[in-house]
């Protein structure tokens, strides 16, 4: 089995730090005396966004990848999916070099899409692992 990580500090910055500033803007927008259209539309938007963060696992901070299946895990929760229900891989690249978007079919909306960042453990390892089982 391969475990894939994020360090404490790249997991900080790139994913919880996002949590926690969208966190502010609520605070802001729902302190603010005036709830405007723009008060409004955040106050309900962000929740949104956080919540299905912490529902579809987009950003994993650990994937771990063996010969029965694959898991990704953030938040303390984890989503699992065994080779052998998984009838399509696919990893997306993008011209940002930094980041692959791999998805896996069949699978609910909130499940089978994850963003990989390169800063997590064994990037290149574990995109071409990845690749690998597209191809086949």
């Amino acid at each position: 089995m391969s475990r894939h990580r994020y360090t404490g500090a790249r997991w900080l910055t790139a994913i919880a730090l996002r949590d926690v500033v969208l966190l502010a803007a609520l605070g802001l927008a729902l302190g603010s005396r005036t709830h405007g259209t723009l008060g409004l539309l955040l106050g309900v938007a962000i929740p949104v966004v956080l919540a299905w963060g912490l529902l579809t696992l987009h950003y994993p901070s650990t994937v771990e990848l063996d010969d029965e299946g694959i898991t990704f895990r953030a938040y303390g929760r984890a989503h699992t999916f065994a080779w052998r229900s998984i009838e399509r891989v696919r990893v997306r690249r993008f011209l940002v070099k930094d980041r692959v978007l791999v998805l896996l079919s069949p699978s609910p909306p909130w499940r089978g899409r994850y963003w990989l960042l390169d800063s997590i453990d064994g990037f290149d390892e574990l995109v071409r692992a990845l690749e690998a089982r597209a191809a086949r």
